[in-house]
């Protein structure tokens, strides 16, 4: 069985802009089929909303594509209650994300945030690239 994990916005755009990156390693074990990654509809529309903004539309929808092709996407009427439960223990940027893991029960929520530090299941890329035994880069995300 495949490792679940949860991989935030950020992850997916340092894998794009810095193919020597941590970030870029998760998302090769994601390519090869070696990792199960779990999404929440904030990631799927930040990650587009980046694209747009920074590169065009057909960027945008490419990834957009990617996205849910490669990943299982979580909304967020299904983690209602954990939404409620963890609604003043982080900013609402990052609610919707924890909520995902927590419902699910995902044991490493990959990202380069530290509004994660307080919550056992936040990871940076470089810490999960170490924990699966690969070789990482000196970088954190």
């Amino acid at each position: 069985m495949k490792l679940r994990v949860f991989i935030d916005t950020n992850v997916f755009i340092y894998a794009f802009e810095f193919p020597e990156s941590n970030s870029c390693k998760i998302i090769d074990l994601l390519n090869k089929g070696l990792i199960e990654v779990i999404i929440s509809e904030r990631v799927l529309k930040e990650t587009q909303a980046y694209f747009r903004k920074f590169y065009n539309k057909d960027r945008s929808d490419e990834f957009r594509f990617y996205l849910i092709s490669s990943c299982t996407v979580i909304f967020p009427e299904n983690v209602k209650n954990e939404i409620s439960k963890y609604r003043n223990q982080i900013k609402d940027k990052d609610l919707e994300q924890l909520a995902v893991v927590k419902s699910l029960g995902i044991k490493f929520l990959i990202a380069y945030d530290r509004d994660f530090n307080n919550f056992e299941e936040y990871i940076t890329p470089k810490a999960f690239i170490e924990t699966m035994n690969l070789v990482s880069s000196s970088t954190n995300y």
